[in-house]
C-alpha cells in the first residue's frame, strides 16, 4: 500500500470516527429516544418474555427483527445507549465490508460514499433499526460468486426487513436456484415457528395509508398549499393523509408497486431466457434499481428508507465497475434533502410550512430521477441478441466452471473430443480459457488410450 493510500484511508477513519461520534452522542442525548423508546418498550412487555407484541400496531416487521430489538436489552449499559451502539457496530461493519472490497480489486470509493451518506441521513441512520439489513445485503453483495451464501444472507436480510428481497433480482444466471432456495430455508426457518403472528403484520401493513413523505402523496402535499382541505393524521406509526380522495393516493401507489414487480420479473425473464446480456456488474447494480423502484412506488417512504437505497449505491461504487454512478449521486442529493425534511422540519412541514413542502417535492423529484438514472443504466448496458451488437455473451464464470470440469473429468474424456470442446468455446467466447485454467496435457496412459480410440 501506498502512502498515498495510507494517508486517504487514515483521512477516511478519522472523518467515520468523527461523524459516527456526532451521531452517537446526539442520538443518546436525554429525552431524544424516539422510535428506540418505541423498541424499548416492546422489549420490556414481550421480548423479553419470548413473545412478540403482535398486537400491536406498531409493530409491522418480520420475526427476524425481534433480535434486533431484544439484543440491546441484554448488552451492559441502558438500552438506549447499547441499541445505538449496536447500530454504529454494523455501520462499522459495511465500512469494513466495503474497504475489503477495494482491497480485492474495487474501489475506495464505495467506502467513502457509505462514511459520507449516513451522516447526511443524520441521527435517523443510528435509531432506527435499518442498518442492519443494508449490512446483511452488502454482505450477500460481497459474496456475488457463492450463490448459496448469498442467498442465505438475502433471507436473513429479508427476515428482518423485507426489502432485501430485491436483491435477488441481481442473482447471476445459473446460481438462480441456488440462491432462491437458501434464501426461502433462512426466511423459512425465521418465520414458520413465528406464523401465528404473520397475519396481524399483514394487516397492519395493508392497514397503512400513504405517508406524507411518499412519492404518491407529493401532489396533495403540493394540493394542500392550494387549499385541499383533507389533513394529517398518526396512525401506524406515521403521519398519514386523510380526507378527500386521498384513497387515490394508496391506490395509485399500490398499483405502482405491481408494475415495479412486473418489470423486475419481465426483466430477468429476457436475462434468463437468453433475449438479453447479462454483465458482471449487475449482481450489485441491478439490486439498487430495484430497490429504488420500490422506494419510488411505495406508499410508506420513511427516512430510514433511504439508508437502503445509499447501502446499496455504495456496494455498486466498491465494484470499481458500475453502471450505477449518476443514480448513486442522485440518492447522496435525496438522502442529504431527507434529513431537512425529518427531523429538521418535520413539524413545520405538519403544520403546513411552504418552504418545507418544496424541500419534500423536491426530495421526491431526485429520487424519482434517481430510479429512471438506474434503470436507463441498466436497460442501456443490457443488449438485446437481436439488436446487432453480437450474441449474449455467458456468464463467465460458469464457461470457467464448465472448462473446469473438462480439466477435472481430463482422464475420461477422450483428448480429441475435449479439444474440439475447448477450441469451440474459445473461439465463440473471448475469454482466456485454457490458458488461465491450466488444462494440463492428460496422462501418457490416458493420451495412449485417445490415440487408440481416434
Amino acid at each position: 500500500m501506498t502512502w498515498r493510500k495510507c494517508a486517504l484511508l487514515a483521512v477516511l477513519w478519522g472523518i467515520w470516527l468523527a461523524t459516527r461520534a456526532d451521531l452517537y452522542l446526539v442520538a443518546t442525548a436525554p429525552h431524544l429516544n424516539g422510535d428506540v423508546g418505541i423498541y424499548q418498550q416492546w422489549y420490556a412487555c414481550c421480548l423479553s418474555h419470548g413473545r412478540l407484541p403482535a398486537a400491536d400496531p406498531m409493530w409491522q416487521y418480520p420475526p427476524g427483527a425481534a433480535l434486533a430489538f431484544w439484543l440491546p436489552g441484554h448488552l451492559p449499559g441502558g438500552y438506549v445507549d447499547a441499541f445505538v451502539l449496536l447500530m454504529v457496530g454494523c455501520d462499522l461493519a459495511v465500512t469494513l465490508m466495503l474497504l475489503a472490497a477495494a482491497r480485492r480489486g474495487g474501489s475506495m470509493a464505495g467506502s467513502w460514499y457509505w462514511t459520507a451518506a449516513v451522516p447526511l441521513l443524520g441521527t435517523t441512520a443510528v435509531t432506527r433499526f435499518d442498518v442492519v439489513p443494508v449490512a446483511l445485503s452488502v454482505a450477500a453483495l460481497a459474496l456475488a460468486g457463492r450463490p448459496g451464501v448469498r442467498g442465505a444472507l438475502i433471507g436473513a436480510g429479508a427476515a428482518v426487513k423485507v426489502w432485501p428481497v430485491t436483491l435477488l433480482a441481481g442473482t447471476a444466471p445459473g446460481q438462480r436456484r441456488r440462491g432462491l432456495a437458501a434464501a426461502a430455508v433462512v426466511i423459512a426457518a425465521v418465520c414458520v415457528p413465528f406464523a401465528g403472528t404473520l397475519g396481524s403484520l399483514v394487516a397492519h401493513q395493508h392497514a397503512r395509508g400513504p405517508e406524507v413523505e411518499s412519492v404518491a402523496a407529493t401532489p396533495f402535499m403540493i394540493w394542500r398549499q392550494a387549499g385541499w382541505p383533507g389533513t394529517v393524521v398518526y396512525r401506524f406509526g406515521a403521519m398519514q393523509l386523510s380526507g378527500p380522495h386521498a384513497a387515490l393516493a394508496l391506490d395509485a401507489s399500490r398499483a405502482a408497486l405491481v408494475l415495479a414487480a412486473l418489470a423486475v420479473l419481465a426483466w430477468r425473464l429476457r436475462v434468463d431466457t437468453g433475449r438479453a446480456m447479462w454483465r458482471p456488474e449487475f449482481p450489485a447494480d441491478v439490486p439498487l434499481a430495484a430497490t429504488l423502484l420500490f422506494l419510488v412506488a411505495s406508499p410508506v417512504l420513511s427516512p430510514q428508507y433511504l439508508l437502503w437505497a445509499a447501502g446499496l449505491a455504495a456496494a455498486c461504487l466498491a465494484t470499481g465497475r458500475t453502471t450505477q454512478w449518476p443514480a448513486a449521486l442522485a440518492t447522496l442529493a435525496a438522502t442529504g434533502l431527507t434529513q431537512l425534511v425529518f427531523p429538521m422540519g418535520w413539524y413545520r412541514l405538519l403544520a403546513g410550512s411552504e418552504m418545507f413542502t418544496v424541500i419534500l417535492v423536491a426530495r421526491n423529484a431526485v429520487l424519482v430521477a434517481a430510479a429512471v438514472l438506474s434503470c436507463r443504466r441498466i436497460l442501456a448496458a443490457t443488449a438485446p441478441a437481436d439488436s446487432g451488437q453480437g450474441e449474449v455473451q455467458p456468464d463467465l464464470a460458469a464457461v470457467s466452471n464448465r472448462l473446469r470440469l473438462l480439466r477435472l473429468a481430463r482422464s475420461r474424456v477422450p483428448r480429441q473430443l475435449r479439444d474440439q470442446v475447448i477450441q469451440g468455446l474459445e473461439q465463440r467466447y473471448p475469454v482466456p480459457c485454457a490458458h488461465d485454467l491450466h488444462i494440463a496435457p492428460a496422462p501418457e496412459s490416458r493420451r495412449t488410450a485417445d490415440q487408440q480410440l481416434s
